[in-house]
């Protein structure tokens, strides 16, 4: 029989995947104040996880927003 180490039994003991994480840059209004963020949506084997961060107002911005009218 071959001793396995921590990380060698999670992954054999109910998976333990690493995080797939995908970032976007979205407006948000909060009590009518627009502001950009960065929002970071992680899935595992718990779960879907998000969370914002503060992000400069420019990348919220579509590059191509001054030619649309």
């Amino acid at each position: 029989m071959k001793k396995l180490n921590a990380i060698e039994a999670a992954n054999v003991i109910g998976g333990c995947k690493d995080a797939v994480c995908t970032s976007s840059y979205e407006t948000v209004v909060v009590g009518g104040v627009s502001s950009c963020k960065q929002v970071t949506t992680c899935t595992d084997k718990h779960g879907t996880t998000v969370s914002m961060r503060d992000a400069a107002n420019g990348m919220c911005v579509v590059p191509n927003s001054a030619l649309i009218k």
